[in-house]
């Protein structure tokens, strides 16, 4: 298989480690990969076993513990030296990773090269998760959607509010199915949380009003997985769908996003049997 998403998120991680000292967007990380802005991050994810902002934190600390093995800048400018606008932020963050201050690290050569072999290269994919993959072609379908912003714990409330809604509008006697879209990849950090779409849908005819949007799903060939079991545990399948799955298999993704599809209504049975089916947008490889 030519150019694997392996190889190409390893140019990514060679690329920040040029650019350490500067903070790249989306856009710049995700063309440097070649990989849509809709799956980079969960491809990211899936193959260093990091976000890529926990690989650019984990590339300055090294570095930072490089410069403090072999010159004796002080660590002020080390810290802007390595992209950190306040030796502040910097000292938290060498601290979250390195378990000590960038004084005790000098101060103690041993600690310092444990913790640079340590910081030298990326976790890797977490476990194998067991996935049984389904190929479903979806005609595309309408949705009416309430965005959230923040904590996943927030969700349940709007997924109530939006349904509430719709009961007042007389939409249930149409409902077809649940169903979210994640923006974001809820493990890479951001001050406001990860964007997440909640979605319901009523059928073709179903209006949004002013208050909520309307969204479009399907259209086109999905690789499918089902997850039983919490929430919490989406995510793992998404990384084995992501990884281990698309790194063998003759598809690549589609320019279009992901979403779930919630089998089972949360207010009716135990989180041990909800039913979640994930829908990775795929093509076959010519």
């Amino acid at each position: 298989m030519k150019d694997t998403y392996s190889e190409r998120i390893d140019r990514v991680v060679e690329y920040l480690n040029e650019q350490v000292k500067l903070t790249p967007t989306l856009q710049d990380l995700a063309a440097a990969a070649q990989i849509s802005p809709f799956h980079f991050h969960r491809v990211y994810r899936a193959v260093t076993g990091e976000t890529p902002a926990g690989t650019l934190r984990r590339l300055r600390i090294a570095r930072a513990l490089t410069m403090l093995r072999d010159s004796a800048k002080p660590i002020t400018e080390i810290a802007f030296d390595v992209g950190y606008e306040s030796s502040q932020a910097f000292s938290k963050a060498f601290r979250q990773l390195a378990g000590c201050s960038a004084t005790e690290a000098r101060a103690n050569q041993q600690k310092l090269e444990s913790l640079l072999d340590d910081l030298s290269g990326t976790p890797g994919p977490s476990a194998d998760v067991k996935l049984e993959i389904r190929l479903v072609s979806v005609k595309p379908f309408k949705v009416i959607a309430s965005r959230h912003v923040g904590p996943p714990d927030g969700l349940f409330t709007v997924f109530g509010d939006l349904f509430d809604w719709a009961e007042k509008k007389g939409l249930l006697e149409d409902y077809r199915g649940i169903y979210g879209i994640p923006i974001d990849d809820p493990k890479e950090q951001s001050d406001e949380g990860p964007r997440f779409d909640c979605c319901f849908d009523f059928g073709p005819q179903a209006e949004s009003g002013k208050h909520y949007q309307q969204a479009l799903l399907g259209g086109g060939l999905y690789a499918v997985a089902r997850h039983v079991g919490p929430y919490e545990g989406v995510e793992d399948k998404y990384d084995a769908l992501y990884g281990s799955w698309l790194g063998s298999a003759p598809y690549r993704l589609r320019n279009s996003r992901s979403y779930n599809h919630y089998l089972v209504d949360p207010g009716t049975a135990p989180p041990e049997k909800w039913e979640t089916d994930i829908y990775v947008p795929v093509e076959k490889m010519v």
